[in-house]
């Protein structure tokens, strides 16, 4: 009896296998192709969620008249934290053009130790090429960078705004406990989203103080700029606290000898494996619940679909989909696959929010 079944569940394996596949690069596809909208959306989603404790709070304290105070006191703190991070991007950029030129000598010397030469332009009209080529592409990414921005702070404006009207249609479109297990989640992803943001920050803080440390200790140059790269490169999960105790190292290495770039790459690397693997766990824990290798697959994902925000955004993204998940008992499995718990109650814990209603 059952070889006669074989063949029939056979095909439909394939069949359900070949759907998967053709369903996952539809929407690998979908995500590309709509990242000018997709993107920004789903940033100030998460930015709302947020920081809707405070702008509810305010709000409810407000006269009916006055309730729109709530969500420009929200968008006025955001962009504080905007242009904090601009402002140390723009800072980091010129520092690194800075440091550039001045070890274009101390380079091509180290080349030359090794047989090797910098590839030089030739002639002015080449040079003026480029650097008109350079600061085209430079305009071109500050405006897509401060159109995306201000789309961001639309969107979120416009999502604080409505969160009322928007509840009460769940509430005349879905039963109670659809509209409470709604608003749990959305407390939940807020919550989680907070204390992945904070953690970064204070994390990439400690760590940048920590290196910063190191290398003053032999003298480093530019402390404020690798200081600045380990808080910004935080927010890259991983990959980019490695890039920030390389580029040190890579600096070190070509302006000092081979022996002190050694001692600083050694205090680096001892830095980042403690703050990576045992303070990091030890803060984010069990309220971020990801599994590690898992962040490392979404890190890869959403850097081929959106690029360095999609590497920001990865481990919020994740976090995302699996309370998403977790809200179907058809797709808790996968829920909880992506995380680092081993049983449905654990999933059950981390997809509730700890603070109260």
């Amino acid at each position: 009896m059952q070889d006669e079944l074989k063949p029939e569940i056979r095909p439909l394996a394939w069949r359900g296998l070949m759907l998967g596949i053709v369903a996952f690069a539809a929407a690998f596809w979908l995500l590309i192709e709509t990242m000018e909208i997709l993107m920004p959306a789903v940033t100030a989603l998460l930015l709302a969620l947020g920081i809707w404790p405070m702008v509810g709070g305010i709000s409810r304290r407000m006269p009916r008249g006055l309730k729109w105070l709530g969500p420009t006191v929200g968008m006025l703190v955001v962009l504080v934290l905007v242009f904090a991070f601009l402002a140390g991007l723009g800072y980091a950029i010129s520092q690194v053009y800075q440091l550039v030129g001045d070890i274009g000598p101390a380079l091509e010397s180290w080349l030359s130790s090794f047989g090797l030469s910098m590839p030089a332009l030739t002639g002015a009209e080449n040079a003026d090429a480029t650097m008109m080529d350079t600061a085209r592409r430079a305009l071109g990414l500050t405006a897509s960078t401060i159109t995306g921005i201000v789309l961001i702070l639309f969107l979120m404006l416009l999502m604080l705004t409505e969160v009322e009207t928007w509840h009460r249609k769940f509430i005349a479109i879905s039963s109670r406990n659809t509209d409470r297990e709604l608003r749990e989640m959305g407390r939940s992803i807020g919550e989680k989203f907070r204390t992945y943001f904070n953690t970064r920050v204070v994390l990439g803080g400690l760590t940048a103080a920590l290196y910063v440390g190191w290398l003053a200790l032999f003298g480093v140059d530019y402390l404020l700029l690798w200081g600045l790269l380990a808080v910004l490169l935080n927010f890259i999960p991983t990959v980019g606290s490695i890039i920030a105790g390389l580029l040190p190292v890579a600096y070190s290495l070509i302006t000092r000898d081979p022996a002190t770039a050694a001692m600083i790459a050694g205090g680096l690397l001892v830095i980042e494996q403690v703050m990576g693997n045992l303070v990091d766990p030890l803060v984010l824990g069990k309220r971020i619940a990801v599994s590690p290798l898992v962040i490392l697959i979404s890190l890869g994902f959403w850097t081929i679909v959106w690029g360095i925000p999609g590497a920001i955004l990865a481990v919020p993204l994740t976090v995302l989909i699996i309370l998403v998940l977790a809200q179907f008992d058809s797709l808790k499995p996968a829920a909880l696959l992506l995380t680092d718990r081993s049983s449905f109650d654990e999933l059950e814990d981390f997809r509730k929010p700890e603070e109260p209603a």
